[in-house]
């Protein structure tokens, strides 16, 4: 028995030790948060964790007293720490090594005279170990040597170039290699300010844009002048934090108080960057950040909103992210820090999300206030805890090493080394998408298209998979190319003879008289009804020409065309791999619809003197129904042999059969009743009021019985728990 339970105990231990290490981490390792990214659905997946925490530190074990509510944190090429130690007006510097720390105090030399700090609130460091510091109470920068003497204090800007309302209260700064300084000024509506390596001031970059809605500029042009005085102004996002690459591009992060089009930004997969969190500035204030991930770069994408809709709740829980910094690390790789959720989101040059990793709480790895990231020599992330006063050093896993040397292999552009590395990743991790685009475009750049296909749609990636397609199909058709336009032509010549014969069929039933109709004289006819309208819907309702069997023959051929569109469109034209599509629902509502229609033109037309029953208007708008069979099903077809350019066309020809069935639909009620032009209007336009009216009773009628239900289920739990 003994002997059991020990072999028991040992391969529970073993199973548990392979779980961890399977996510990233030994079983030594206890990780107080879950590593994870998001999928297309906008589902987060737990991955491996691509970093863990290798240390926390409070600056009291250094001999140097706590931090007191610290702003800012940067590192410089050699790895040391440099700390904005706001409330102590001190600048604190951790060694490399996390062995020991030096203080820059509150009071320091400058040409003899003595200077102090009062609000360090920015710092930065450059490769030669210069530090600047920006105090947003006194409105200085001031520059130091690497032997910390102070050599330089840059004064508030004065030029005459200024605005006359600009408010410079520097907080977060950044500085290129020629030495101009990048400044976040806190209250700017300008952009951001660059001042020359001589501190003095030479321009705005990347000013934000006022967003009015549509309706916000429409209302303005009936206001006047005392009524806009009133109203909130509309005023530009100000920029919160800023980092700058080796190559002179600005990141700078910003947050929105419209939470609501924040999300639906985020939502609607925008790359527009009106309400982005993060951009990327070149020299000329442009953003250029790409943003071709499954959801632009702004943190959490499984958003929960308040119930007061445009503001969050105070719960962290809801709202999108709040990005207030950004650490750039190597190969356009850069992360994102959320204040709220004390969270780092990790995001390629191509926008695409690699990780996200953190939460609050006062385990190690988790933060009470989390207020400054930026990347250490090592590719380690050092994190500061604003109100916890720690520095917490996060090093990378096996699997975040992984992460970055295919990065840098892609960058390189050494493919097929890279292969390798995506297949160990996926070993680990089998829903890293971007290992699948890896290993797709090294396969690509191989010829072999089919393959990549497969790779690029286990990624979602449509626009490779697209690209990979029309290579594979230039491959085929090569072989097939003279038979392709005899198939178009054959195609053209059988619709062309169909059409001729249905007509000279028709023209036969109409020439003869029968009291009696057959299904296929029925049906036959709605071909004339869609090419002469005016005519066909005139006779379908005087001569008998159709009937309720064929137009519900007609009516079950659009559902299924539908079902087919549904489920057989091609996976350019969706972006799916798969298809949740309910069947069943779908049927349900495109006959609810028709009878929907019917019901409330009837009601309508019953008060409006109209000539049609109820069965004449469900004859005349099934037999309305047949270009979305004609059209759709080719348009289905076609859809798995386009490419992404050629997605238009597939529109287009869907577009047709639904203007030509609207068409068909406005001649139906005006045949079928009789009306005039104008009335015909008017009844098809209080036909869809009708149409919504009828949906919201019964929606309605619905919600009430399901109250009911619920009361009289709550008063027999009642009585059964009395009794």
């Amino acid at each position: 028995m003994k002997k059991l339970c020990r072999t028991a105990l040992v391969f529970t231990v073993a199973a548990i030790s392979a779980v961890l290490s399977g996510f990233g981490c030994s079983a030594t390792e206890n990780v107080a948060y879950s590593t994870y990214s998001y999928n297309y659905d906008g589902e987060a997946i737990e991955s491996p964790h691509a970093y863990v925490p290798d240390g926390v530190y409070s600056t009291a074990d250094f001999g140097i007293g706590n931090l007191s509510s610290p702003s800012d944190l940067c590192t410089d090429s050699e790895g040391n720490v440099y700390i904005a130690d706001t409330a102590n007006a001190r600048v604190v510097i951790i060694n490399s090594d996390f062995s020991g720390a030096a203080v820059i105090g509150s009071s320091f030399e400058y040409n003899g005279e003595t200077h102090t700090f009062s609000e360090p609130s920015g710092v930065f460091a450059t490769d030669d170990g210069t530090l600047y510091v920006a105090d947003s109470k006194t409105l200085n920068i001031y520059i130091f040597s690497r032997e910390r003497e102070c050599v330089n204090i840059i004064t508030p800007p004065t030029s005459s170039l200024l605005p006359s309302d600009f408010s410079y209260i520097p907080s977060k700064l950044a500085v290129d290699s020629a030495g101009r300084i990048f400044i976040i000024s806190s209250g700017n509506t300008y952009g951001v300010v660059a001042l020359d390596s001589e501190g003095e001031y030479s321009s705005f970059i990347g000013a934000q844009r006022t967003t009015l809605s549509l309706w916000e500029k429409i209302w303005r042009r009936f206001m006047t002048e005392e009524q806009k005085k009133r109203t909130v102004n509309n005023v530009p996002t100000n920029y919160n934090n800023i980092a700058i690459d080796e190559k002179g591009f600005l990141y700078v992060t910003a947050t929105y108080s419209n939470t609501t089009a924040v999300v639906n930004a985020i939502m609607t997969r925008s790359t527009d960057n009106t309400h982005a969190m993060i951009k990327k500035l070149n020299s000329a204030g442009e953003d250029v950040l790409v943003r071709n991930g499954f959801f632009p770069p702004s943190g959490d994408v499984d958003i929960t909103m308040s119930t007061e809709g445009n503001a969050s709740d105070a719960d962290i829980g809801y709202g999108p992210s709040s990005i207030t910094d950004v650490a750039v690390g190597r190969n356009g790789v850069y992360s994102l820090m959320d204040s709220k959720r004390g969270k780092i989101f990790t995001y390629n040059s191509n926008g695409d999300l690699l990780y996200a990793f953190g939460n609050t709480g006062y385990q190690d790895g988790l933060f009470r206030q989390l207020v400054s990231i930026d990347y250490g020599a090592d590719d380690s992330i050092i994190a500061l805890d604003g109100t916890g006063n720690t520095v917490t050093v996060f090093r990378t896993t096996d699997y975040g090493k992984l992460i970055a040397e295919s990065i840098e292999l892609s960058a390189d552009r050494k493919y097929d080394e890279s292969v390798e590395v995506y297949e160990q990743i996926l070993l680990q991790n089998s829903n890293y998408d971007l290992a699948n685009t890896g290993i797709g475009t090294a396969m690509v750049r191989n010829g072999d298209y089919e393959q990549a296909m497969h790779y690029f749609k286990l990624a979602n990636d449509v626009e490779n998979y697209s690209e990979a397609y029309s290579n594979y199909r230039r491959e085929i058709m090569g072989n097939y190319i003279l038979l392709v336009p005899v198939v178009v032509v054959v195609l053209c010549v059988l619709v062309a003879l169909f059409l001729k014969k249905v007509k000279a069929y028709n023209l036969s039933v109409a020439q003869g008289y029968s009291e009696t109709r057959s299904f296929k004289e029925e049906f036959l006819y709605v071909f004339y009804v869609i090419f002469h309208p005016f005519d066909g819907f005139w006779e379908l309702k005087r001569s008998r020409r159709g009937s309720v069997r064929a137009a519900t023959f007609i009516l079950a051929l659009t559902v299924l065309a539908i079902l087919v569109r549904m489920l057989g469109t091609g996976y350019i034209c969706t972006g799916e791999t798969t298809n949740d599509t309910n069947i069943f629902l779908s049927i349900a509502v495109v006959l609810a619809v028709v009878l929907v229609w019917c019901i409330s033109n009837r009601c309508l037309t019953s008060l409006m003197y109209g000539e049609g029953s109820f069965k004449d208007i469900y004859v005349a708008s099934c037999y309305a129904l047949m270009p979305l069979p004609v059209f759709m099903i080719p348009a289905t077809i076609i859809s798995n042999f386009v490419t992404q350019e050629e997605v238009m066309f597939v529109t287009f020809i869907n577009a047709i059969g639904f203007l030509w069935v609207a068409l068909l639909l406005f001649v139906a009620v005006l045949s079928t009743h009789g009306y005039q032009l104008g009335s015909n209007v008017i009844t098809v336009i209080l036909t869809l009021v009708g149409m919504i009216v009828i949906v919201f009773l019964m929606l309605l009628f619905v919600n009430l019985i399901g109250q009911m239900w619920s009361m009289i289920k709550n008063i027999y739990n009642e009585i059964v728990f009395r009794l």
